[in-house]
């Protein structure tokens, strides 16, 4: 997992624990029930972080901030095979996918989602955006809109999720390029440690 020492702009923390399907641990599968149209459901998965319906081996996500902004990522490992399905029907989603649903934790609406090209890092990649649209906590309030960009990269066994968002001028915010690079050399070359 890549640290300060590779990129000393940023501070990289640690975020969660355990297998409450967040953090350090070996996370669960997402049950697709929870997406609708189930159709949609290796994208709920990847912006979830990565669990699909192939249970994983194991799981890091980590919090990386600068001036400029804060990224989340994680590292998803998985048995061989699956990590290739998960790809694969992650993309033929992000296909036809353009709005869904979610109802867990609560009832979240993702819109205007699209594919913004492939990330040339690792085995193979994704890149998509999407609108997040959450319930204001004021009834006679307009919804909560925040605007999400993904990158997703497999890397041998494990998929790489790379996310960024814009709360404030409903812009596509982008990961950090030496982020995505340094994250995905340290990953090939079985650098550090979590």
């Amino acid at each position: 997992m890549v640290d300060e020492r590779d990129l000393p702009g940023l501070s990289i923390t640690r975020l969660g624990s355990g297998r409450d399907g967040f953090g350090d641990g070996t996370v669960s599968a997402l049950h697709e029930e929870a997406t609708r149209p189930v159709s949609c459901a290796p994208v709920s998965s990847a912006v979830a972080g990565g669990a699909s319906r192939y249970a994983p081996l194991g799981s890091v996500t980590r919090m990386a901030q600068s001036e400029d902004g804060t990224s989340t990522f994680h590292l998803v490992s998985y048995r061989a095979a699956d990590a290739v399905r998960v790809m694969d029907e992650l993309r033929a989603a992000l296909a036809t996918c353009t709005t869904y649903t979610v109802k867990w934790p609560a009832e979240t609406t993702f819109e205007d989602l699209r594919p913004i090209g492939d990330p040339h890092q690792g085995d193979e990649g994704v890149s998509f955006r999407l609108d997040v649209v959450s319930s204001s906590a004021d009834e006679d309030s307009d919804p909560v809109r925040m605007l999400q960009s993904f990158q997703v990269i497999r890397s041998g066994s494990t998929e790489a999720v790379f996310s960024a968002v814009d709360t404030e001028s409903h812009r596509v915010k982008t990961v950090p390029a030496a982020l995505v690079i340094v994250q995905m050399k340290v990953l090939g070359t079985g650098g550090h440690r979590p």
